[in-house]
């Protein structure tokens, strides 16, 4: 699941039809506004929880301006000796609590499926893999990191720079994962996935003119990583859902309920493309039937079992 601000609701949708189809999902891994559903539905929430949960937000709930850190900005200019730099517009205390709320508290080891959840040190540079895999890719340029909750993990994937505090943690300071895999497949193929279904919120990125600080540094970003992305799903996403949502601010939540609906057009319109590939053979495992099983009813696994799955 790609970043992309609140167009993330189109994550929820793709979700849903995923559901309503009883295709049961082996992996995940999330990249900013990817990383919050991502983690939501590996805590063990269904598709329609989720969106049940996020319609129910306003502004207020998940945005918590720096107004000390502005002052104090504001004060060191004229005071000798203040040293007080803005790390940004936005703490992020609020939606790391919310987060918290809605997962349980829990951390990345008690989620229900193979998870992995794409950070960046800001200060090193290097790529931070938040996981409850062992897979195996820590070098120089990555940091893998297995005991953090889940709201952390998120917390760190959608501080966009300049637009949210950078979290700090384990003495880095993180920030949105968007800056080395806005659309973080290479994780799945690392985690040992066989069939890779990418979900790009890109697509629809050009259909509004940017404004407003937030929103130009995070386009900004985007049109460097997204070209990137390009690459790695070229080279190993078997399939990619391409919503049409265009980009808003971080204010805009009535706006963003609708790409719930979005996601799900652009999800149905390549279902049977995707049940096609997965007849062929199967791709679910005991852990990912348990999973669905918890969501949902004996239909989904008599399906599951009709298909060869489980």
């Amino acid at each position: 699941m790609g970043g992309g601000g609140l167009r993330g609701f189109a994550h929820i949708g793709v979700l849903q039809v995923l559901e309503d189809y009883h295709i049961p999902i082996s992996y995940l891994s999330g990249t900013s506004a990817g990383a919050l559903v991502a983690a939501l539905y590996a805590s063990g929430l269904s598709a329609y929880q989720i969106e049940e949960l996020a319609l129910g937000l306003q502004p207020a709930d998940y945005l918590d301006y720096n107004i000390s850190g502005l002052i104090k900005y504001i004060l060191s200019r004229y005071l000798p000796g203040l040293d007080a730099p803005i790390q940004g517009i936005i703490k992020g205390d609020k939606i790391q609590h919310l987060v918290e709320q809605w997962t349980r508290g829990k951390s990345l080891k008690e989620c229900s499926l193979p998870l992995t959840i794409i950070g960046c040190d800001i200060d090193s540079g290097r790529e931070i893999i938040f996981t409850n895999q062992d897979p195996g890719w820590e070098n120089g340029s990555r940091v893998v990191i297995q005991e953090a909750l889940l709201s952390e993990a998120v917390r760190a994937s959608i501080a966009i720079p300049a637009t949210f505090v950078p979290l700090d943690f384990a003495d880095m300071q993180l920030v949105d994962g968007g800056l080395k895999s806005i659309v973080p497949i290479t994780a799945q193929k690392v985690m040992g996935a066989e069939y890779i279904m990418a979900v790009n919120l890109g697509g629809g990125y050009y259909l509004r003119q940017a404004g407003g600080i937030p929103d130009i540094i995070s386009r900004s970003i985007s049109i460097l990583t997204y070209e990137t992305s390009e690459t790695e799903q070229r080279l190993f996403a078997d399939l990619v859902i391409r919503p049409q949502v265009k980009s808003v601010g971080l204010t805009d939540w009535e706006t963003a309920a609708r790409f719930v609906r979005a996601g799900r057009r652009a999800m149905k319109e390549q279902i049977a493309h995707l049940e096609k590939d997965l007849q062929i053979r199967s791709y679910c495992n005991r852990k990912t039937t348990d999973h669905i099983y918890y969501r949902q009813s004996n239909k989904c696994q008599h399906a599951l079992r009709r298909r060869g799955g489980g």
